[in-house]
C-alpha cells in the first residue's frame, strides 16, 4: 500500500513522519481493517500503532517499537 493511501484525512503530521521512517528502513505499512496501520519487514515481528493517535507518546512509543524490532535481530546474530 503506497503512503498516498494511508496518508487521508485521518493522518496527523507524527504518523506521516513515522511512515517516511519505516518506508526508509524497510518496513511496509498497512491499514488493517480496524484502521490501525501495520508495519512489516520480514524476519520482524509486526508492529502495529494508532492511525489517529490520542496521545503525543504513541508517534515517540511506535517509533521505539520500530527501532527495537529491528535491533532485536542485529543483536540476535551478533
Amino acid at each position: 500500500m503506497s503512503l498516498y493511501v494511508l496518508t487521508g484525512h485521518r493522518c496527523g503530521k507524527s504518523l506521516l513522519a513515522l511512515l517516511v521512517y519505516a518506508h526508509n528502513n524497510g518496513w511496509q505499512a498497512c491499514r488493517t481493517r480496524g484502521g490501525h496501520v501495520r508495519f512489516q519487514k520480514p524476519g520482524r515481528p509486526p508492529v502495529f500503532t494508532s492511525s489517529t493517535p490520542s496521545d503525543w507518546r504513541a508517534y515517540r512509543n511506535a517509533l521505539a517499537m520500530l527501532v527495537r524490532a529491528d535491533k532485536a535481530i542485529e543483536v540476535a546474530r551478533g
